[in-house]
């Protein structure tokens, strides 16, 4: 093949070559920066497809809202350094290394506060209210735990008056107590706008034939009467609260 061929055949093969050497950079940057734009305006942004939407579960508080209720409270439940984070379950048993926030009140009609602190169950099952004695709650539930560390203020500083205890919490989970007119005594976690009526369905109600209807809830050691579930509805239960179902009424 001849040189005058194989020139021939460059100047056909290579048009855009001689074309991109005759045209100014500036003039090619400007056509690359448009092809881009073009490219762009047709790709789909990711980001703003929509996306599967998911049921709408309740939204279950953490410690934010005891804190609201107790000012300088820590963030997390920790008696000391070494305190073991450990898994709870409202109806389960207790054991080593549940930390418990409790408040005790004495009296009905006029309760005093006279407990208030953090515990953690010790390696015996036994919670230490100082002076004040000592409670076996370990393997026990948390309807039984209340009961001792009842009996534990009342024998322990000789109180002739109503000794109420509030569990606020354990392990960092906020919880109320449903007792009374209920299959057996229990407690369950906390929600954001939960409502009495709401906390009591959870529990499983009343009863198998009961015909009462009253209610109390009980706050700071304070019994606030309801003749109703309706009418209690009006309120939001708050960690550490009792809601008791009248057997009489």
């Amino acid at each position: 093949m001849s040189a005058r061929v194989i020139h021939d055949e460059r100047i056909f093969l290579n048009p855009m070559s001689r074309f991109l050497r005759t045209v100014p950079p500036v003039l090619i940057a400007a056509l690359c920066l448009s092809a881009c734009a073009t490219v762009k305006r047709f790709t789909p942004d990711l980001s703003k497809l929509p996306r599967p939407s998911l049921p709408s579960l309740p939204s279950f508080s953490t410690l934010k809202k005891i804190k609201n209720l107790i000012p300088g409270m820590p963030d997390i439940n920790k008696v000391v350094v070494d305190d073991p984070k450990m898994p709870f379950n409202a109806r389960g048993t207790l054991g080593y290394g549940h930390t418990i926030r409790i408040h005790v009140y004495e009296g009905a009609r006029s309760p005093k506060r006279i407990y208030n602190n953090l515990l953690m169950v010790g390696t015996k099952g036994v919670i230490d209210f100082g002076p004040v004695g000592s409670a076996k709650i370990g393997g026990g539930t948390l309807p039984q735990a209340v009961q001792e560390i009842a009996a534990t203020f009342r024998i322990g500083l000789r109180l002739t008056r109503p000794v109420t205890v509030h569990i606020l919490s354990v392990e960092d989970t906020p919880v109320v107590s449903i007792c009374g007119d209920v299959p057996k005594d229990e407690f369950i976690p906390a929600w954001e706008q939960m409502k009495i009526k709401q906390a009591v369905t959870v529990s499983g109600g009343r009863k198998l034939g009961s015909t009462s209807h009253g209610v109390y809830l009980i706050r700071e050691g304070v019994r606030h009467y309801f003749s109703t579930l309706d009418d209690a509805d009006q309120e939001e239960p708050e960690p550490g609260d009792i809601i008791e179902l009248s057997p009489d009424i």
